[in-house]
């Protein structure tokens, strides 16, 4: 069990208060991997350092050039070096207590049992696909987040079966089953004994309950989902490299009778404007505190973010074949 210095104690003092001790253990036994640190990225990083984690490793051998530290506030010291590279003691300054450390060697089967959870932002359908297969074979937490200008995204996969505590609801409902990705009280057959964790967390006000996701290459395209927005016909199009997302969009709505994409966002869809990055990249930290302590409802699955009108979308999305 992870004991806190009083140097740490008194640093995450307002954090234990707020999502208590076994929490904050579990980000302090934490190591978290994230894939490229642009203005995306670098608030994921931020945050997690922030949180109090064991470890950040940072994998971005891209090149800093000068227009770069305009959009990213850790890569404003040089240039020339890597962006891990330059990331790292900017980070380091945030909080001396979390190891922050870069890489040179990308994940592969050798190295990815290391992380607890690895967060990749600014990737293609093709790489988050891949690398989700490859967390879920190594029990690995996966997260993929991207933004387009003023829109967002956000995927995670915690598992099939992702166990965690959460507030006792007013009204206690059985949920059925059809919808296996829903989050769902544990079910306790009258034979089992809950253990002594168990029967505290419930005297407590709390309860065990039980997420399951799909990976990312199992969760399925707009066209084939029950719900959608403008946000999620435009991240799942451009995810896929679609070059007139214009059309794209207006033939994914007609199919599944959904409101047609705004002209204005479709026309703000360039570059990384910071707010946008702010927004995105906190509900990706959140997540990943989320499922690191194993406390509070994650998101299953998908956030898509629609900056002209503000609105956040959470969608169960999964494959119906």
């Amino acid at each position: 069990m992870v004991e806190f210095t009083e140097d740490e104690a008194a640093l995450y003092d307002r954090q234990i208060r707020l999502w208590g001790v076994d929490a904050q253990r579990a980000l302090r036994s934490a190591n978290v991997l994230v894939k490229r640190c642009g203005p995306l990225g670098a608030e994921v990083c931020k945050n997690i350092v922030l949180s109090g984690v064991n470890s950040l490793t940072l994998f971005d051998p891209r090149i800093v050039q000068e227009e770069h530290s305009a959009t990213n506030f850790l890569l404003r010291t040089q240039t020339g070096d890597s962006f891990a590279d330059t990331a790292v003691p900017n980070l380091q300054i945030l909080n001396p207590l979390v190891r922050v450390t870069s890489t040179v060697e990308d994940l592969s089967k050798d190295t990815i049992g290391q992380y607890s959870v690895v967060c990749i932002t600014d990737g293609t359908h093709e790489e988050y696909s891949a690398l989700n297969d490859l967390c879920r074979e190594h029990g690995v937490s996966f997260l993929a987040c991207n933004t387009w200008g003023m829109a967002g995204f956000m995927f995670q996969d915690a598992g099939a079966k992702f166990k965690f505590i959460a507030e006792k609801s007013k009204v206690h409902k059985e949920q059925k089953g059809a919808d296996q990705g829903a989050t769902k009280r544990r079910k306790v057959d009258s034979g089992e004994k809950k253990d002594k964790k168990e029967e505290e967390e419930e005297e407590d006000g709390y309860e065990q309950r039980e997420a399951s996701f799909v990976t990312y290459r199992d969760a399925g395209e707009a066209t084939k989902l029950k719900f959608s927005s403008p946000s999620v016909l435009i991240a799942q199009g451009l995810l896929r490299g679609v070059t007139d997302i214009g059309q794209y969009c207006r033939e994914a709505a007609e199919k599944i009778n959904a409101k047609h994409v705004p002209d204005d966002l479709l026309q703000n869809l360039e570059g990384a404007i910071v707010p946008i990055c702010a927004i995105v990249g906190g509900m990706a930290s959140q997540e990943i505190i989320k499922i690191v302590s194993k406390k509070d409802p994650p998101i299953v699955n998908s956030f898509y973010y629609d900056g002209l009108s503000g609105a956040g979308i959470i969608e169960n999305t999964r494959s119906s074949s």
